[in-house]
């Protein structure tokens, strides 16, 4: 019972929640000085400044449980940044964190949300209290003394004072340090304006983007039967592929088709986005070769190919998020998002891909034709993501996310791998029955981390990208009347395989150049069936839409040539 008294006692002492909640607040901060990358000075900072901040904005008001709520906007922030710490293991919350949850369709959520529990109910554990102990004190007729607040606040100049002056510091002993970037949760806040920014903007898209127009042409003539399939894989790194070194067979059909000089398989290819709602648009859209603020006003390849007279059809299966995916997509003569017509937890395999593509090739009676197929892929939860009986790699069945359940977890990508396989090679086939000028492009959206280093990512979109998410495979196949129609675009795609390209520049260019499409917009030094083509440097789409050289893109763990070097076979 007594103890009971002295725990409501603690409640309602105004002094004792006003550190609760200050403890509350900057609990992040703290967990980031051993979590983040940055500098010993940047993580002190880091801590010094934003709780110098809140110590004073505490110090304005009588009830700290008024403080709390009018400051509310920085517990959520606080409570979202532990649960990013513990999915990412580090890094602040990004723009695309906040796009993410616009985006991320209820699949992924309750999939993502099973192996946050500890997170959350830390969280939950931490924060809900707060909120009902902050209730406490504004229904407490006890206030605080105004000599403690006063020496609360002169306390707390003092240290804003110390705080200011490692930030200067800070601007002086690192030329990449940015304040709105590098310091919790004024970055946060920052990018927060930038995300409502951005989802203004993209709601206006039919408008801004309605007048535009590609001013495609087919250079070849209408009599001439061309089929071109653009497949667009989901989170397939390209480390877990046989054909690019990994050692279990993962890649019968590709291995073999290229073993056939019927593929060409691009050694070193990378993509500039690890999230899939900017990797894919920048893919179906050609922004990656001028800046990326451009898809606001510009619509998608698949507009291209319907100015200069193709039939299109788009095969999905995400789920619709109102995102520049779903834009480019539908602007295709033919749209089906095979998620439409499941519940919201259903599954569908990306077989059923290959099967939307056999009809269109059964009703296809001559011309052209291009068809955009995008997967699930290997996205998480593994397991789901294939037939049992293509389970080749075994135990596969995941407890949970965790690292020492590493095997099963490899296991099961592994085999999502095999099915990415066979897709391919379905497409492949159904091609080459037609017997027409036709080609295929394979790539993936992004990679994926999977518990590879002691830092223990998992996952991909992380706010600091590393060589496992963007390493992804990129391959061209053409029939054998392509080739020899176009022996020269075929010359190109091959002698370029080993040149070291970036898939969301290459393959829109790639593919206008190889079915034909003339347009202003087509750049042939970045189509590599082009003999223009010519090698760029590679950059990196960061959280503020900006294009970086590789080397500022927060790459982590290996310098990225010792790291091509070490994992390339050729």
């Amino acid at each position: 019972m007594q103890l009971i008294k002295d725990f409501f006692k603690w409640t309602h002492n105004q002094r004792i929640l006003y550190w609760v909640f200050l403890g509350m607040l900057i609990l992040p901060n703290v967990i980031m000085l051993f979590t983040e990358s940055t500098s010993s000075l940047t993580r002190i900072t880091g801590v010094v400044l934003p709780f110098a901040l809140y110590w004073l904005a505490y110090s304005m008001w009588k009830k700290p449980g008024k403080a709390f709520w009018w400051l509310f906007i920085f517990i959520f922030f606080a409570a979202f940044e532990i649960v990013l710490l513990y999915l990412f293991g580090e890094s602040p919350i990004a723009v695309d964190m906040f796009l993410n949850v616009t985006t991320t369709n209820v699949t992924e959520v309750n999939e993502l949300l099973m192996d946050l529990i500890p997170a959350v109910a830390f969280v939950f554990m931490v924060y809900l209290p707060g909120m009902v102990l902050a209730v406490i004190s504004i229904r407490n007729k006890e206030v605080l003394a105004d000599t403690f607040l006063k020496t609360q606040r002169r306390n707390s100049m003092a240290l804003l004072f110390v705080g200011l002056l490692l930030l200067c510091i800070n601007y002086m002993a690192d030329s990449y340090f940015v304040f709105k970037n590098d310091i919790f949760p004024f970055n946060a806040s920052y990018n927060l304006g930038l995300s409502i920014d951005r989802v203004v903007r993209t709601s206006r898209y039919s408008s801004t983007s309605e007048h535009f127009t590609y001013n495609a042409v087919s250079e070849r003539n209408d009599s001439i039967n061309e089929i071109y399939v653009l497949v667009i894989g989901e989170t397939l790194r390209a480390d877990n592929m046989h054909v690019y070194g990994y050692g279990r067979n993962t890649t019968p059909n590709i291995s073999a088709m290229e073993r056939d000089s019927s593929m060409v398989v691009y050694r070193d290819a990378i993509t500039m986005s690890n999230t899939t709602h900017k990797s894919v648009p920048m893919i179906m859209s050609g922004i990656a070769s001028e800046a990326f603020d451009s898809i606001y006003y510009r619509k998608g390849l698949i507009t291209a190919f319907k100015e200069a007279g193709y039939k299109t059809a788009y095969y999905s299966n995400q789920r619709r998020n109102h995102s520049f995916i779903d834009f480019f997509g539908s602007e295709a003569d033919k749209v089906v998002f095979l998620k439409d017509s499941v519940s919201m937890i259903g599954n569908v395999n990306d077989m059923e891909l290959v099967d939307l593509l056999n009809k269109s090739l059964d009703e296809y009676a001559g011309g052209k034709l291009l068809v955009v197929l995008h997967c699930y892929g290997s996205h998480f939860n593994y397991y789901d993501r294939y037939p049992q009986t293509m389970a080749k790699y075994k135990p596969d069945m995941i407890p949970s996310a965790e690292r020492k359940y590493r095997t099963q977890l490899i296991n099961a990508y592994d085999n999502t791998v095999l099915q990415a396989d066979e897709v391919v090679h379905q497409v492949v086939e159904s091609l080459a029955k037609k017997q027409v000028n036709s080609a295929m492009i394979f790539t993936s959206d992004h990679g994926e981390d999977i518990f590879d280093d002691s830092r223990g990512r998992f996952l991909h979109a992380s706010p600091q990208p590393t060589y496992y998410q963007l390493r992804v495979p990129l391959c061209v196949w053409c029939s054998p009347e392509y080739r020899e129609n176009y022996s020269g675009k075929w010359q190109a795609l091959f002698g370029n395989r080993d040149i070291p390209v970036s898939t969301n520049k290459v393959v829109f260019h790639t593919l206008l150049d190889v079915a034909g499409v003339k347009t202003p917009y087509l750049q042939p030094t970045d189509a590599l069936s082009n003999p223009s083509f010519e090698e760029s440097e590679r950059m990196y789409l960061n959280d503020h839409n900006e294009f970086l050289p590789l080397e500022r893109s927060g790459l982590k763990d290996l310098d990225f040539l010792e790291f091509v070097a070490r994992n390339l076979k050729y």
